[in-house]
């Protein structure tokens, strides 16, 4: 058991980082005595090259700083403004007495994004105003963060700076009896929605249920995660403009080029969603196919070019 004199001038974390199993001379497991809560190290990690945190600490920010943008980029894939719907219609029709339209996503999500997305915009030595098109916002992010890991040491050398950028990345909120938070960090948003959207296993089959209805059976081994980072789902109009047109974009579906990722009900209504990296990939074969045809003549294949 490593033993540290407690000396006032020992530099240690001042994020309170303590080694474990190494202990000041005067620390309650040399007294003899039996506790509920030994202590399992209270002398502090040193720091390192300068700055005021430790090894540990300063691998935990530049971590964060590297998921955020994957982060932001999903958390805004999940705020899909195709997915609202007019709740003030559908409470007419139904005759719902509720004088409050719900939400089309979780308050927890939306106040989550935000503070993560003014966070780094506020630390962003780059500036610019935060965008809420999931691209754009993963682009945004990554900027962001790219600019800040290029300050960070420096940063981390300013008891201020450390302090403030610990709220911001590091520090976790636990929810209350309610579930809200008092504050949302990009660890708290880290903790609860990942980087990766977790996607939902392949249908395998569907069984009769004891109501006599329909029960859909998942493969749960062919579940896979799926990153959403800057490859969000485009459906409409969107996914029409990266492939050039709707047209395009329905000649490509009909010739079997390229299928929806999902097609799930929005506003009532199925809707093919199609993941960016797959348009752009079918745009470019295509391309290229087309260049091949004008080269060799309408019919003539790619070797015979």
């Amino acid at each position: 058991m490593a033993t540290t004199p407690r000396s006032e001038s020992v530099t240690g974390c001042i994020l309170g980082c303590a080694q474990k199993g190494v202990h000041f001379a005067d620390c309650m497991v040399y007294d003899g005595k039996e506790y509920a809560f030994p202590c399992d190290g209270c002398a502090a990690e040193p720091t390192v090259g300068g700055i005021l945190v430790c090894a540990k600490c300063r691998g935990r920010f530049r971590f964060v700083l590297r998921e955020v943008a994957d982060l932001v980029g999903r958390m805004r894939s999940l705020i899909d403004p195709t997915s609202a719907i007019v709740y003030e219609d559908r409470a007419r029709r139904t005759g719902s007495s509720s004088p409050e339209a719900p939400a089309p996503v979780g308050a927890d999500l939306i106040d989550a994004c935000d503070a993560v997305q003014k966070g780094l915009w506020r630390w962003s030595p780059s500036g610019g105003w935060p965008r809420s098109d999931a691209a754009e916002a993963f682009e945004d992010a990554e900027e962001a963060a790219a600019g800040i890991l290029a300050h960070l040491d420096s940063w981390l050398a300013d008891e201020d700076d450390v302090h403030s950028l610990y709220r911001l990345l590091l520090e976790r909120h636990p929810a209350d009896d309610d579930g809200v938070r008092a504050a949302w960090s990009v660890q708290d948003a880290l903790d609860k929605w990942g980087a990766e959207r977790r996607e939902q296993p392949a249908e395998g089959a569907v069984t009769a249920s004891r109501a006599l209805r329909p029960e859909r059976v998942f493969d749960e081994e062919s579940v896979r995660p799926i990153a959403e980072h800057g490859d969000p789902l485009l459906g409409g109009a969107q996914a029409a403009a990266v492939a050039g047109s709707l047209r395009t974009l329905q000649r490509w579906v009909k010739a079997g080029e390229i299928e929806p990722e999902t097609t799930p009900y929005v506003a009532g209504r199925r809707t093919p969603l199609y993941r960016r990296s797959a348009l752009v990939a079918t745009k470019e074969r295509m391309a290229a196919a087309k260049n091949v045809r004008d080269e060799g003549g309408r019919y003539a294949e790619a070797d015979a070019a």
